[in-house]
């Protein structure tokens, strides 16, 4: 397994608007942890899940979880205008047209340059990154094309990247420390 992750936007927005909104205190331990394994560099972002996140509104004014990301991740940032990022996007891009696990309308959705979903296979193909997503699994095949978006899971195996979620993520980051719950009687 890499020692580098690669987080789908979908974590942080999640977790930003459902799961651990800034808003609670004992949710501040979370983004604490992510902060940590971003200092010591287990979690970069690509850019352009970099850029969903720190999206402005037509007023150019960004939301919390935008600012939070911007003073974690404004430094850590991959790009994907590399060469072999750029070579392993076409791998994608051609598995997708030519698999046949994908009606072309399907395929499509993943075809404008700042779709972040194949860069982040790329990117991760060339770094040997695991990608931590919330996404799930279709399993199309060519007996039954998938209609909608393709799945990074999907996609991801099919080239030979590793994903995982973030349940799983917090086992194989290594910053956790595993303890039980010290469950007490109702009072």
């Amino acid at each position: 397994m890499s020692d580098l992750f690669l987080l789908d936007s979908d974590i942080f927005i999640n977790s930003y608007r459902v799961h651990h909104p800034f808003a609670y205190k004992e949710f501040h331990s979370f983004w604490r942890w992510l902060e940590k394994l971003a200092s010591a560099g287990k979690v970069q972002l690509l850019d352009s899940v970099y850029k969903e996140i720190t999206h402005r509104n037509s007023k150019g004014q960004i939301d919390e979880l935008g600012q939070w990301a911007e003073s974690v991740f404004s430094e850590r940032r991959i790009t994907h205008k590399t060469d072999e990022i750029g070579a392993a996007y076409a791998q994608v891009q051609d598995y997708l047209a030519t698999c046949g696990c994908y009606r072309p309308a399907s395929y499509a959705q993943w075809e404008p340059e700042d779709k972040a979903d194949p860069w982040l296979i790329a990117a991760a193909k060339v770094l040997h990154a695991t990608i931590v997503t919330n996404e799930q699994a279709a399993k199309p095949t060519p007996n039954q094309p998938l209609k909608k978006e393709p799945k990074i899971p999907d996609v991801a195996e099919a080239l030979g990247v590793q994903t995982m979620d973030l349940r799983e993520f917090y086992d194989a980051s290594g910053g956790l420390t595993h303890s039980d719950y010290p469950i007490q009687p109702v009072f």
